[in-house]
């Protein structure tokens, strides 16, 4: 029995809108990330570093709403929360990526376990990231029962600190789960919005002439 290669055929998986939020996003976050480790590790940085943190923050707030928006209106945003039928699904996909188990279960369009993490990044630690972030803006008063609510300036910092590791360590398990399942495939969906499946090897029965030979 011979093998073939098959070429899946290419499945259109994010919109443009993804695209441009996923890009806005990681740009702002990456902001974020640089120009908050100046605030807490360089005091002397502090006016310029301030500055652009808040741009960053509104760029990042801006992209994640834009995204739920389009989430919304599309009918794309119910494939990515995690419900009560996605729970029978995370023993397997946690055996897959910690490689008790070779084979990666078949989803259509996202695993259980991408489903939670998505589901707990944009419901709960993105917008306690943004709420804390905009009680610390000291020269806008509207959100100055943000602070009140955090416990106060200081404790709404260590909150704000808090939640951005934990999206830091988002980022790296996200970026872990891209590239088992294929990253390069993975990268290229988000920026062109097709995603090529891998080519798979199908048997080929032998035929008469090579059986009897």
């Amino acid at each position: 029995m011979g093998m073939r290669h098959r070429r899946p055929v290419p499945t259109y998986r994010h919109s443009l809108v993804t695209r441009v939020t996923h890009a806005t996003f990681f740009v702002a976050f990456m902001g974020l990330v640089v120009t908050g480790s100046q605030i807490y590790f360089h005091r002397h940085w502090l006016p310029v570093g301030v500055k652009l943190h808040e741009y960053f923050g509104l760029a990042m707030i801006a992209s994640g709403l834009v995204y739920l928006a389009g989430g919304i209106l599309s009918g794309s945003l119910s494939k990515l929360l995690f419900g009560p039928r996605d729970a029978a699904g995370l023993v397997p996909m946690i055996a897959y990526y910690t490689r008790l188990r070779k084979t990666a279960p078949v989803y259509i369009d996202y695993n259980p376990l991408q489903k939670l993490a998505y589901t707990i990044a944009l419901l709960t630690m993105g917008p306690l990231m943004a709420a804390t972030g905009m009680a610390m803006w000291p020269h806008l008063a509207i959100f100055r029962p943000l602070t009140q609510f955090f416990g106060g300036r200081k404790e709404v910092t260590l909150w704000h600190l808090g939640f951005g590791l934990e999206l830091v360590l988002f980022f790296i398990g996200h970026m872990v789960m891209v590239a088992t399942t294929g990253l390069r495939n993975n990268l290229r969906a988000i920026v062109t919005g097709w995603f090529h499946p891998a080519i798979t090897p199908v048997p080929v029965p032998a035929c008469a002439g090579d059986i009897a030979a």
